[in-house]
């Protein structure tokens, strides 16, 4: 299972997903899209924060993302933004934690 993940995590396409510019007036993709980044950051440790962080580009698409959602109107976006803010403060990187500070 561990494996499967790594294989889908490793290609950069999820950063790219994330990274994906959709209609955020349309609650529905906006639901789906802030659960998917929940799931990914439920996912986030010290070996997988490789594949989502990258140091020599400063680009950490699923943090930078889902912080935009911090404030949203809908109660369930905020909570799962918070979830996921959270789950990447736990990840002991120091590199991703210098990012997420500055």
């Amino acid at each position: 299972r561990e494996t499967s993940l790594y294989y889908l995590f490793s290609r950069n396409y999820v950063n790219q997903l994330i990274a994906t510019q959709f209609d955020w007036n349309d609650e529905e993709i906006l639901s789906y899209y802030i659960s998917f980044l929940k799931s990914l950051a439920l996912r986030l440790n010290a070996e997988t924060i490789k594949f989502f962080f990258n140091e020599r580009a400063e680009q950490f698409p699923l943090y930078i993302e889902a912080v935009r959602f911090f404030g949203h109107r809908d109660q369930m976006v905020r909570t799962a933004v918070r979830t996921t803010t959270l789950q990447v403060y736990s990840v002991q990187d120091v590199a991703m934690q210098r990012f997420v500070l500055e």
